[in-house]
């Protein structure tokens, strides 16, 4: 089912709710999780299923909290279902809240993206933990990243057909296609050995900026490229899987093209990294895979036509390299306002004074930072 306004598209929820995977994971964790007498607090509550269900399992209190306009449909099934006294749905953003009437035992929520840590989840987990008991427990808990080493024959397919499209060569379209990520479902005939599991990630900690496993080949031939999934713990024995050889579900693998691709041999070794640029976006990652001494590298900066320097254009921001030095308007006055120099910004000492004027704000450093480039985007 396809969506036109994201999060404010009903058909968008309608995907995730026919997402049995999804639903029934989080269904039996929550029902094992929630307590009779219980105050929880669901992030980022969407149609209100979550809170919903905790309701169900015995919660007396639920505080369901969303940012965006689809609180219009949470009200509307708390109503339908009878949970008025129960399900509190507030409109706000979960890092604005400096407070609960009452602090949570239970903070849950889906903020999983393809790419697990993608949709900024540890943000919105940290600023929940704030809200909650020392004991809080979050579901889920933690994730890990999987890794496949896969043919991707349908992605070198692609590529091959490009080179020369009617008598005419269209290699600069193909070479930004090679170092660019894709998202879909993989078969698990495409896998050249046992997908191999990363380690675990809490869901509220900063996300790393440095990820991979080490693969190792099952049976000859050529990796054409790493499918990345996610495995989540909802709970103690609840995990939900993202992986090729799970079941489908509306999560797909997001996809590295390897090219040329890396030839192997049962037996051999393959080893991942992936840098998760997550201040940008998601089509700006890096990744590298190697047997010994023989790599492959992408790069999804190289996707962008015009280059590095024209994506950041368009984000109306500066080159990286400039990330100090005079700014706009705009962020002069939010660096006055904290008391930092406005003839020359550091991106650094900026946030260090974000986190120390909005400590609610910003569970670490990092997530300051992140704001701080967000703003340097706006800057004309």
């Amino acid at each position: 089912m396809t969506t036109m306004w994201g999060y404010l598209d009903p058909a968008a929820h309608a995907h995730m709710l026919l997402d049995r995977e999804r639903v029934d994971g989080y269904a039996a964790a929550i029902a094992d999780v929630v307590r009779p007498g219980d105050v929880v607090l669901d992030c980022g509550t969407g149609t209100g299923i979550l809170a919903l269900l905790a309701a169900k399992a015995g919660a007396r209190k639920v505080y369901a909290v969303d940012r965006t306009g689809v609180v219009e449909l949470a009200r509307r099934h708390v109503v339908d279902n009878g949970y008025e006294g129960v399900i509190e749905v507030i409109h706000a953003d979960l890092s604005e809240l400096e407070s609960l009437p009452e602090p949570p035992r239970v903070i849950l929520g889906e903020l999983l993206g393809n790419f697990a840590p993608a949709e900024g989840q540890s943000r919105g987990y940290a600023a929940a933990r704030r809200l909650a008991r020392e004991d809080a427990v979050l579901i889920p808990s933690r994730y890990r990243l999987t890794y496949g080493a896969i043919r991707g024959v349908a992605v070198h397919d692609d590529l091959a057909k490009l080179t020369v499209l009617h008598g005419v060569r269209l290699d600069g379209l193909r070479e930004r296609l090679r170092a660019r990520p894709a998202f879909s479902h993989v078969d698990a005939s495409e896998l050249l050995g046992p997908e191999v599991e990363g380690v675990w990630e809490l869901v509220d900690a900063p996300p790393a900026r440095e990820l991979g496993a080490r693969i190792t080949i099952a049976e000859d031939g050529e990796v054409g490229a790493i499918a990345v999934g996610f495995v989540a713990e909802l709970a103690p024995g609840h995990l939900l899987r993202t992986t090729i050889s799970a079941p489908r579900t509306h999560w797909t693998q997001t996809v590295f093209p390897i090219d040329p691709p890396l030839p192997v041999r049962a037996g051999d070794h393959v080893d991942v990294t992936l840098w998760p640029r997550m201040v940008t976006n998601s089509s700006t990652w890096a990744w590298r895979a190697a047997r010994g001494d023989d790599a492959r590298e992408g790069d999804a900066m190289d996707a962008q036509v015009g280059g590095p320097n024209e994506l950041w254009h368009q984000l109306r921001a500066r080159p990286l390299a400039e990330v100090t030095g005079p700014a706009s308007t705009l962020l002069r006055a939010w660096a006055a306002a904290l008391g930092a120099s406005v003839d020359h910004i550091d991106v650094d000492v900026l946030s260090a004074r974000a986190m120390a004027a909005f400590p609610h704000r910003y569970p670490n450093l990092e997530e300051a930072r992140m704001d701080v480039l967000e703003l340097l985007r706006a800057s004309e």
